[in-house]
């Protein structure tokens, strides 16, 4: 009877261990490697989806409706270069906005071996809207020079006195790249 009786005491107090061991944690599948169509709650390649924990802040642009001044051009190319930069796929990002349109040069990280595609595109668009809403169109990049150009474009943006200086830059570059839209 004693025997018994230990023998339930243990089972109920290894019962209460083992569910305080219990996590819980989100049980989400990490997606297939190139794998296409619908994304789950997880990014491409585990990175979390954008959302207001994890993304930078909006700007101020984005709730008056665009962005309107070079201040504004020029915080927010650098809180999408930021957004963008977590991209597990994405070791450095060079981005310059104006409007609704944002030109997106990538540098990938040595283990991504694939190519910008029209995943990675939504992606970084994804990630652009978490800073500004209203940019609807991005044109990404990973050739060396377009990526120069783009940069050179940003610290152009950030001297320029007016949006109007550097807006002719931007569409003869973005002529150069397919835009994506969502």
């Amino acid at each position: 009877m004693k025997k018994l009786g230990l023998f339930l005491l243990l089972t109920v107090l290894s019962a209460a261990l083992l569910t305080g061991c219990a996590s819980n944690a989100d049980t989400l599948a990490s997606p297939t490697p190139g794998a296409t169509g619908q994304q789950n709650a997880m990014g491409a390649g585990g990175e979390p989806s954008p959302n207001a924990s994890t993304a930078p802040a909006a700007t101020d642009s984005a709730q008056q409706g665009g962005i309107m001044t070079v201040e504004d051009a020029v915080k927010a190319s650098e809180a999408m270069e930021d957004a963008i930069d977590k991209l597990t796929e994405v070791e450095d990002a060079e981005v310059a906005v104006i409007g609704d349109t944002a030109l997106v040069g990538v540098r990938f990280t040595s283990q991504y071996q694939g190519k910008v595609d029209d995943r990675l595109k939504k992606m970084v668009l994804a990630r652009v809207q978490t800073v500004d809403k209203t940019v609807k169109r991005v044109a990404v990049t990973d050739d060396d020079t377009l990526v120069k150009a783009i940069s050179d474009l940003e610290d152009t943006l950030a001297k320029a006195p007016s949006l109007d200086d550097v807006t002719d830059e931007l569409k003869k570059l973005a002529d150069k790249i397919t835009v994506y839209t969502e």
